[in-house]
Protein backbone atom coordinates (compact mmCIF):
# COMPACT_ATOMS: atom_id res chain seq x y z
CA UNK A 1 0.00 0.00 0.00
CA UNK A 2 1.06 3.58 -0.72
CA UNK A 3 -0.33 6.54 1.22
CA UNK A 4 -0.49 9.67 -0.92
CA UNK A 5 -0.47 13.23 0.43
CA UNK A 6 -3.93 13.91 -1.04
CA UNK A 7 -6.78 12.01 -2.67
CA UNK A 8 -6.18 14.10 -5.80
CA UNK A 9 -2.61 12.73 -5.99
CA UNK A 10 -3.93 9.19 -5.50
CA UNK A 11 -6.50 9.57 -8.26
CA UNK A 12 -3.89 10.99 -10.65
CA UNK A 13 -1.54 8.07 -9.97
CA UNK A 14 -4.37 5.54 -10.31
CA UNK A 15 -5.36 7.02 -13.68
CA UNK A 16 -1.71 6.98 -14.85
CA UNK A 17 -1.35 3.32 -13.88
CA UNK A 18 -4.68 2.44 -15.53
CA UNK A 19 -3.50 4.05 -18.79
CA UNK A 20 -0.62 1.56 -18.68
CA UNK A 21 -2.99 -1.35 -17.98
CA UNK A 22 -2.00 -1.60 -14.32
CA UNK A 23 -4.99 -1.79 -12.02
CA UNK A 24 -4.31 -0.99 -8.37
CA UNK A 25 -7.17 -0.91 -5.90
CA UNK A 26 -8.34 1.42 -3.20
CA UNK A 27 -7.54 0.01 0.23
CA UNK A 28 -10.18 0.15 2.96
CA UNK A 29 -12.29 2.47 0.85
CA UNK A 30 -14.80 3.49 1.93
CA UNK A 31 -13.65 3.22 5.54
CA UNK A 32 -15.08 0.25 7.39
CA UNK A 33 -16.83 2.36 10.02
CA UNK A 34 -19.20 3.69 7.34
CA UNK A 35 -20.76 0.25 6.83
CA UNK A 36 -24.01 -0.17 8.63
CA UNK A 37 -23.67 -1.90 12.03
CA UNK A 38 -19.94 -2.62 11.80
CA UNK A 39 -18.82 0.21 14.05
CA UNK A 40 -20.45 2.51 16.54
CA UNK A 41 -21.61 5.82 15.12
CA UNK A 42 -19.06 8.56 15.42
CA UNK A 43 -16.39 10.59 13.76
CA UNK A 44 -13.19 8.84 12.70
CA UNK A 45 -11.21 11.59 10.91
CA UNK A 46 -7.91 9.67 10.75
CA UNK A 47 -9.53 6.57 9.23
CA UNK A 48 -11.43 8.76 6.77
CA UNK A 49 -8.28 10.65 5.80
CA UNK A 50 -6.13 7.56 5.31
CA UNK A 51 -8.82 5.61 3.44
CA UNK A 52 -9.12 8.40 0.90
CA UNK A 53 -5.35 8.45 0.28
CA UNK A 54 -4.21 4.80 0.30
CA UNK A 55 -3.75 2.70 -2.82
CA UNK A 56 -2.73 -0.98 -3.04
CA UNK A 57 -0.31 -1.67 -5.86
CA UNK A 58 -0.20 -5.05 -7.61
CA UNK A 59 1.59 -7.60 -5.45
CA UNK A 60 1.95 -11.31 -5.99
CA UNK A 61 4.67 -13.93 -5.73
CA UNK A 62 5.55 -14.23 -9.42
CA UNK A 63 5.47 -10.48 -10.20
CA UNK A 64 8.61 -9.96 -12.32
CA UNK A 65 11.19 -7.42 -11.17
CA UNK A 66 10.84 -5.59 -14.49
CA UNK A 67 7.13 -5.07 -13.75
CA UNK A 68 7.88 -3.93 -10.20
CA UNK A 69 10.32 -1.36 -11.59
CA UNK A 70 7.79 -0.20 -14.20
CA UNK A 71 5.09 0.24 -11.54
CA UNK A 72 7.49 2.10 -9.24
CA UNK A 73 8.53 4.40 -12.08
CA UNK A 74 4.89 5.22 -12.89
CA UNK A 75 4.09 5.90 -9.22
CA UNK A 76 7.09 8.18 -8.76
CA UNK A 77 6.76 10.22 -11.97
CA UNK A 78 4.13 12.47 -13.49
CA UNK A 79 4.91 11.20 -17.03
Amino acid sequence: PVVFPTEKALLACEARLNRHRIFPRRYFYPPVHTFYNLAPPGSFPIAESISSRILCLPLYYSLPMTEIERIAHLVLTDE
